[in-house]
């Protein structure tokens, strides 16, 4: 992972732990939706995320979830960080 908007994409489904719609994330990550779509596309064609449209309060949506291996991929990426948080206090 080069991409740290994508980074913070993946991190962000994680802590939301289920769907999520595509006009929260644009707010969350404050870019536009284009750029957000192109990295949310770039992440499906990995299999990290996957999409549909789902029925709202507001309507019909675009829904985002992590996959699997999108979740395994956030958790791995956590593990390092607590690594490194434990040998920094060294």
């Amino acid at each position: 992972m080069t991409n740290s908007v994508r980074l913070g994409i993946l991190l962000a489904l994680y802590y939301v732990d289920g769907y999520v719609t595509f006009a929260t994330l644009v707010r969350s990550v404050g870019l536009s939706k284009s750029t957000v779509h192109g990295h949310l596309k770039a992440l499906a064609s990995r299999g990290l995320v996957e999409s549909r449209k789902a029925i709202t309060i507001a309507g019909v949506r675009r829904v985002i979830r992590l996959t699997q291996k999108g979740r395994q991929i956030v958790e791995k990426y956590l593990e390092i960080v607590e690594e490194l948080k434990r040998e920094g206090g060294r």
